[in-house]
């Protein structure tokens, strides 16, 4: 996975300057001062034998008091995991932990939002190989790269920045600097701090003074972010709970952390893109938990400019709550907005087109789409927005990675979800599915293929619409796909943006989703076993479906007693244990009976979908034995066939539903082991 990421190594002078200049100052007066601390240091070490008596080479001689770091020996003190339910898997202790800017002493427990940077020292290891210019090839280095990943892993997470640097000491006075985003890492030749004086005072003073900002923060820090002001965080807070929806909630609910983000949003007259302020509030919604790929956070706002709308005029409307999607695709990935943009415009114009009872099934079906109220790429200039596009994208140089820049984009989504994971009943847990797969069907017909329904991308309305039973909704168009006629709606309604119809026929062959939840035939694809081309269609995400509803019975009901039984089927790369599963009754209690009738149904229509058709053509053994009964061949899910054993159970069925089975937190089985890559994704993707 690292060496898949790595993006070279530098001269380390050519690294620094990568960095920037940093605040003015003469770096010789820093070296000046601090020659003495490292000729010392250099006289310390001659002798050390131990990681702990590497600890002296900090230096920050000549900061101002706004941005000196203090440098704190952490390697016994444990950092609890930025994201909640991780501690098993990303717990770490750094051995130094450089703080933020101007916190030069620290009392009590450390988190990771306040730490700058991790120096991590070993003895003798060496991470990288200066002479084959790669990383080292022994077991000890490859340890040693992950415990550095891990560090910066974390430091990303918890600050949001677009990049960070952490260190790495060895062999007592050798040093390598290393840079890790969105996309991969680079790293410095090694270099003797105590010998190359100049290295390493220069790395500090650019990391903790970048040039052009008005208050301390590091290198790599997001400039579209900053910390909203006591009486801006006081006025934003009563203005959250004078909306309607929200007018229940305690004080509690949205004290912490708050922060401003820059996003944009349509003009509702114009269709033009305007840059607007967010004020986050609540807790994070959802954030990505891996160091590479597109690094999705998701929070809930409101925006400056509703609330100041509403306090100039008491008749206008109340702030919207929004959800801002932050994340780094790829910028060979067609703009997600494009295919909320679509689905919208197909709903609206069924609408019109529509009367009487269908106009309003119609205009219900609009209202309750997930849309996208606003795109921001922030790697490209803009009006009324002063940042750097340098710092928003990747740029890999290396020769074996050209298709993995990545770019910084936000999304103004509405509504604001919340997970599965958190069904008051099994019956709530089967209506948002049923809502969601209609929405599903909406976007299909708009000629959108969503090809990652998942977990995190099915949610509930945090917000019921009125006089809904059902609330859930499908989201997340990361690795959807235009269906052939709907890149040709597409170039219709939007004639500035065209999309050629060769990159949807490529693209539709692609693999894609999150791999507990694919179809068969993508996993047989993808392992190169499927025997023919195949291209991702309706009914593959029709079964992604299935195996949700699967995986939420197995990881938050009572209903299957086997507690590896999810890992038993979700945790192997191969598509054999699914392919089983769907040949037999459903091994779960018979007590919920309509969860039951619903999900037999179901796993013999996935089951249909993927029957084998022996190729029997150049066999002569099996042509003799051939009968005159010809083998069944494989009947796909459709919309109509799946939502009506939906209806069945959710609305003409009389069996009654269970009460008061809300879902189960899941906890990992405690033999389960964490060693193999095909040990890995039921507990942690």
């Amino acid at each position: 996975m690292l060496k898949s990421k790595f993006d070279g190594m530098q001269d380390v002078s050519a690294f620094l300057d990568a960095m920037g200049p940093g605040q003015p100052v003469r770096i010789g007066t820093i070296v000046d001062k601090a020659r003495y601390t490292l000729g010392t240091t250099a006289t310390k070490l001659v002798d050390a034998d131990t990681e702990k008596d590497m600890t002296g080479p900090m230096v920050v001689a000549d900061f101002p008091p706004e941005t000196k770091p203090g440098f704190h020996d952490t390697s016994n003190t444990r950092f609890p995991s930025v994201e909640d339910g991780d501690q098993i898997e990303h717990h770490t202790m750094p051995d130094i932990t450089g703080s933020k800017p101007g916190q030069i002493s620290h009392d009590g427990d450390w988190e990771w939002a306040q730490a700058g940077t991790v120096i991590e020292l070993k003895y003798k290891i060496d991470i990288m190989d200066d002479k084959k210019r790669g990383i080292g090839e022994s077991q000890e280095a490859q340890k040693a790269l992950i415990q550095l990943a891990k560090g910066a892993r974390n430091l990303i997470m918890a600050s949001g920045s677009c990049f960070v640097y952490v260190v790495a000491v060895f062999s007592r006075t050798r040093a390598r600097i290393f840079r890790f985003d969105r996309s991969g890492f680079s790293v410095t030749e090694s270099f003797d701090f105590t010998v190359d004086k100049k290295h390493l005072p220069t790395f500090l003073w650019r990391l903790y003074n970048p040039q052009g900002y008005s208050t301390p923060v590091m290198t790599g820090a997001d400039d579209t972010i900053s910390v909203p002001t006591e009486p801006e965080q006081k006025r934003m807070r009563e203005a959250v709970l004078r909306i309607s929806a929200y007018d229940e909630w305690k004080d509690e609910a949205i004290d912490g952390e708050h922060l401003w983000i820059r996003a944009a949003r349509y003009n509702s007259d114009t269709g033009e893109l305007e840059i607007v302020r967010c004020f986050t509030f609540g807790d994070i919604l959802s954030r990505s938990d891996g160091l590479f790929g597109r690094a999705t956070r998701v929070l809930r706002v409101i925006l400056e400019e509703d609330v100041d709308a509403k306090e100039q005029d008491d008749n206008a409307a109340e702030p919207i709550v929004y959800a801002l999607k932050d994340a780094w695709p790829q910028e060979c990935r067609r703009p997600e907005a494009d295919f909320y943009r679509l689905i919208e415009e197909h709903c609206k114009r069924e609408v019109a087109e529509a009367s009487g009872e269908e106009r309003e099934q119609k205009q219900a079906t609009l209202d309750s789409i997930a849309k996208c109220h606003g795109s921001l790429d922030l790697s490209v200039q803009h009006d009324n927005l002063d940042h750097d596009p340098q710092l928003h994208q990747t740029n890999p140089t290396s020769e074996d990675r050209p298709n993995l820049p990545r770019r910084h984009m936000r999304l103004l989504l509405t509504p604001v979800g919340i997970p599965l994971k958190n069904f008051k009943s099994t019956k709530s847990l089967v209506g948002a599915l049923f809502c969601a797969m209609r929405r599903h069907e909406a976007a299909y017909n708009a000629g959108v293929m969503h090809r990652d329904v998942s977990e995190g991308n099915v949610l509930f309305r945090e917000v019921p619409l009125d006089g809904q039973e059902f609330n859930g909704f499908l989201l997340d168009w990361d690795y959807a796909e235009f269906t052939p006629e709907g890149a040709k709606n597409f170039n219709q309604l939007f004639p500035n943006n065209p999309l050629p119809a060769a990159d949807v026929d490529k693209s539709l062959k692609d693999v894609t989703g999150t791999f507990p939840f694919m179809a068969i035939e993508i996993i047989e694809n993808s392992n190169g076993v499927a025997g023919h081309p195949v291209l991702h269609g309706a009914h593959h995400d029709l079964e992604s479906f299935f195996w949700l509803l699967v995986w939420m019975v197995l990881r938050h009901t009572d209903l299957n007693k086997n507690s590896m039984a999810c890992s038993k089927l979700f945790d192997f790369d191969g598509h054999e244990m699914k392919s089983a599963y769907v040949r037999k009754p459903m091994p779960i209690d018979k007590t919920n009976r309509p969860l039951y009738q619903l999900l037999n149904a179901y796993r013999q229509g996935v089951e249909e979908q993927n029957r084998s058709q022996p190729d029997t053509s150049d066999d002569d053994l099996l042509i003799s034995r051939r009968t005159q009964v010809t083998p069944p061949a494989p009947v796909n899910l459709s919309h109509d066939e799946v939502l009506q054993w939906f209806e069945s159970v959710l609305i003409q069925s009389r069996l009654p539903w269970p009460e008061n089975d809300e879902a189960q937190d899941f906890v990992l089985p405690s033999t389960r082991k964490r060693t193999s890559r095909r040990m890995n994704r039921c507990g942690f993707r």
